[in-house]
């Protein structure tokens, strides 16, 4: 079957990292928490189509209700203390469904766009854009046009503005896990800033070579 449907790939930001440094248990339970706040985000038309790892890929039959979806996975993900942050990208066009899987350029285009997005980051296409009713459109702004490996033509891309104030929380450099600072399990000023830590096995791992867990950060 084939249909126009808006679509949400949506990501852990830092999962390969937390999953190193902590290994695949504290990965099963940060996965399971995750699916549990994503199952229970959905909103109207959305559901879940499938799951690979810490990836999401949902559908709805409308903008409003994915928008509304991924509003509330980000809330929620943000309340949790020494979790991960998601990234996530939406798209609008025609897939086929077969067998509850998805086929067709616009999940490639989902997938490329949720690729680019940066930690706590949401962002879509003018496709999808062009589909969101007059009332919801001042919640995006323009970001410019990206032109994205095996698509044809650029494509013009908006970010959905965030409702939480994620700035209050800091990033464990070692695991990638956001912090309340005030429930920090261990802190250093390093160069001038100051670094908060998820455990003090995070803490030693930044003492032992502070330039590799920064590098690229600064």
């Amino acid at each position: 079957m084939e249909k126009e449907i808006s679509i949400l790939m949506a990501d852990l930001t830092g999962y390969t990292a937390m999953t190193d440094v902590h290994g695949g248990a504290s990965a099963a339970r940060i996965v399971n928490k995750y699916m549990e706040i994503v199952n229970g985000a959905c909103s109207g038309t959305t559901k879940v189509m499938q799951r690979v790892g810490d990836q999401v890929v949902m559908i709805a039959d409308n903008t409003v209700d994915l928008i509304a979806t991924v509003n509330q996975i980000n809330a929620l993900t943000l309340e949790q203390n020494h979790f991960l942050s998601i990234h996530a990208g939406m798209h609008f066009g025609s897939v086929f469904i077969e067998n509850e899987n998805l086929f067709g350029s616009t999940i490639n285009v989902a997938s490329r766009i949720m690729n680019i997005a940066c930690r706590g980051q949401i962002l879509c296409s003018a496709s999808f854009f062009s589909k969101v009713p007059a009332t919801h459109q001042p919640q995006f702004r323009p970001i410019g046009s990206h032109r994205f490996k095996n698509v044809l033509d650029e494509v013009d891309l908006f970010e959905l503005l965030p409702l939480s104030n994620a700035s209050l929380l800091h990033v464990d450099p070692v695991c990638h896990m956001h912090i309340d600072p005030a429930k920090a399990l261990s802190s250093c000023v390093y160069n001038r800033s100051t670094y908060h830590f998820c455990s003090e096995h995070c803490s030693q791992l930044f003492h032992s070579s502070p330039g590799k867990f920064l590098l690229g950060q600064q």
